[in-house]
């Protein structure tokens, strides 16, 4: 028996008529899914339903793209290890870097089946004091916990906010693809990455 959180009428309309989704065929995509995720050694994979159902929503229910698109989350997060090691959400210095309301997802969406709405404050951070990996790192954590805890996000979406208020060039200067240390240019590459690898 398939183990996923009830969704709202709206979200299932909208999974049905946008995203393919086919409530009795989930079962049977969920076992292709986990038989094929068992033959990837390199991967050391979550494989519970509610994981597994927001990557076949957000890649429409084909399986060919849920699989490239879990190969690459597992595989970034092997290879950009600054952001995805040390994630203590109680250590000091990451409560310190979830204080400064970087990311911030709010509450309420546009309508029952709209988008997340999500808030980014670049400004809201001393670049002398903060680092920019650091910030992508309370980032992806946020958007790991919205992968497995908020259906309108995998739905619906989510459309980003950028308040640009109180940033300068010194926080432009961090994100800088040609700087000399390999932690700023592994922050771009997260940057940028960030839609490859998340089914949003």
């Amino acid at each position: 028996m398939v183990s996923i959180r009830q969704i709202s009428p709206e979200l299932e309309e909208k999974c049905r008529t946008e995203l393919n989704e086919v409530p009795s065929r989930i079962p049977e995509d969920l076992a292709a899914l986990k038989q094929w995720l068992a033959k990837q050694p390199h991967l050391n994979p979550r494989t519970d339903d509610q994981f597994l159902v927001g990557f076949l929503r957000g890649c429409k229910y084909s399986l060919e793209k849920t699989k490239e698109k879990l190969d690459s989350f597992y595989t970034v997060k092997t290879a950009i290890p600054e952001f995805f090691e040390n994630r203590d959400p109680t250590d000091a210095k990451l409560q310190e870097y979830m204080m400064l309301g970087v990311n911030l997802p709010l509450p309420h969406t546009m309508g029952p089946a709209g988008p997340r709405i999500v808030l980014v404050r670049m400004g809201s951070y001393d670049p002398s004091k903060y680092s920019i990996v650091d910030i992508m790192k309370v980032c992806y954590m946020i958007t790991d916990l919205q992968l497995i805890h908020d259906d309108t996000t995998i739905i619906a979406g989510h459309m980003v906010l950028v308040d640009l208020r109180g940033m300068g060039l010194s926080t432009l200067s961090q994100m800088n693809c040609t700087s000399n240390t390999c932690t700023e240019s592994a922050a771009m590459t997260g940057i940028y990455l960030g839609p490859d690898i998340f089914p949003l």
